[in-house]
């Protein structure tokens, strides 16, 4: 059996890959998990809660971890040695999310990949590995496009007036906020990019107003100009989206990709099934061990 996780900052899904002819069962886990700041521990703890996991661990003959906060070869250790308490007879390979996604949607293709979720994150993939990537900085100097940066964008547009009194009106209706609230969450308590995504399904019902539609789509815009647009062979091979911001404002973000010369490519929600299809039809994927 093979186990395929794919780990963000807020959601952790794995894959149960039994034989090459059965579809996967996705398992969610009860939150998501980062690599760098998360604590040593929560990762197999989380995953030690799952019965259906735990029931096949010593079935588990190999182990592909994607996840956030995989950028450093000391991260990755951290997950491996936490699996491996776990999964004593797996073998275990630990990599970034971005690899995971960019080997959802182009399989053994070359690619341009932008993730758009909670953050955002982008690379150039030429069929094997990631050949370049444009930092994503986070949501306080970067993370264009991403549900927590459309988030404080929208709100500080909102409270300065700069949307029409309707809009206001409605989003005072569903949450009850005033500014004092928004800053003590963004400012005092701790996953204030969460709060601020929290608030993109507002957004995308608010796209039925010229005003949010266009604020929308110039959020992409700058993503696709600051992350996109100088990837070698931008123009000329398609460009794949991850993520429940992508699946939720597609077009919005196909008009942005047109607007800059690029060639759509996927827009999924969640790339797990695609990551197990990848392991269980690819011939190399003892190699990449």
């Amino acid at each position: 059996m093979i186990l395929v996780f794919d780990s963000g900052s807020t959601k952790t899904s794995v894959a149960l890959v039994k034989d090459k002819t059965q579809p996967a069962v996705i398992v969610e886990l009860s939150s998501g998990h980062n690599a760098i700041s998360a604590p040593r521990g929560v990762l197999s703890d989380m995953v030690s809660q799952s019965d259906e996991i735990m029931s096949a661990a010593d079935s588990v003959t190999h182990i592909y971890y994607y996840g956030a906060g995989c950028a450093t070869a000391e991260a990755c250790e951290n997950v491996r040695k936490e699996l491996a308490g776990l999964f004593s007879r797996s073998e275990i390979a630990v990599a970034s999310d971005m690899l995971g996604a960019a080997r959802a949607v182009c399989g053994n293709s070359p690619g341009i990949v932008g993730i758009l979720g909670t953050g955002s994150n982008s690379c150039l993939y030429d069929g094997s590995g990631i050949t370049a990537n444009v930092p994503p900085l986070g949501y306080i100097l970067g993370d264009e496009g991403s549900g927590a940066v459309i988030g404080k964008r929208f709100l500080g547009l909102l409270f300065k007036g700069q949307f029409p009194e309707e809009i206001r009106r409605e989003f005072d209706s569903m949450y009850g906020l005033n500014v004092a609230d928004v800053l003590t969450k963004v400012y005092r308590e701790p996953k204030a990019n969460a709060f601020l995504a929290s608030f993109a399904p507002f957004v995308a019902k608010m796209c039925v107003h010229v005003e949010v539609n266009q604020f929308v789509i110039g959020e992409f815009l700058r993503y696709i100009r600051y992350n996109l647009k100088g990837y070698d062979g931008f123009g000329d091979i398609p460009v794949h989206f991850i993520g429940s911001i992508a699946d939720n404002f597609r077009e919005q973000l196909k008009c942005a990709l047109e607007t800059e010369g690029g060639i759509i490519g996927e827009i999924i929600r969640s790339p797990i099934g695609f990551m197990a299809d990848f392991h269980r039809c690819s011939a190399e994927e003892d190699q990449w061990l």
